[in-house]
């Protein structure tokens, strides 16, 4: 029996390329990204604040949101304070009592929509309030 060589040389280009399949598209399916700005000093009542978070880089065409944590603070803890975590253009959910934690409820959106911060101090609150950071992880 004879050893072809063309026939192994073939079997190895295609366990590589299966190989090399395996991994990327691995890498494509999943992933996340930081992003935070800094949020607004808030010096009228009943005055809507918003700070958008830039996208992160290389959220790949078509991702899709598993999961979202926040982390937000301002100076004191205002009375009358309303903060919301929106993805662009009308999701929005109220962390209001939590300066962090995570939500599921973005899941299904894809990755590479614009979030923001929104703020607002009530008329029963006191103003002004210094903003700190606001950052989040977008998992998807």
């Amino acid at each position: 029996m004879k050893f072809d060589f063309k026939k192994s040389k073939r079997i190895r280009s295609a366990a590589v390329i299966a190989w090399a399949l395996c991994v990327f598209s691995g890498a494509t399916t999943a992933g996340s990204y930081q992003s935070s700005v800094r949020l607004p000093v808030i010096h009228s009542k009943d005055y809507l604040y918003k700070a958008d978070l830039p996208v992160g880089r290389g959220v790949p065409p078509g991702a899709v949101i598993k999961n979202v944590s926040w982390n937000w603070n301002v100076t004191g803890w205002p009375r009358g304070m309303e903060v919301y975590l929106c993805q662009v253009p009308s999701t929005c959910v109220n962390i209001s009592r939590q300066r962090q934690g995570s939500t599921v409820s973005f899941n299904g959106r894809f990755a590479d929509r614009l979030f923001s911060y929104t703020l607002r101090v009530g008329a029963g609150g006191q103003t002004p309030v210094a903003g700190h950071l606001g950052s989040i992880t977008v998992t998807w």
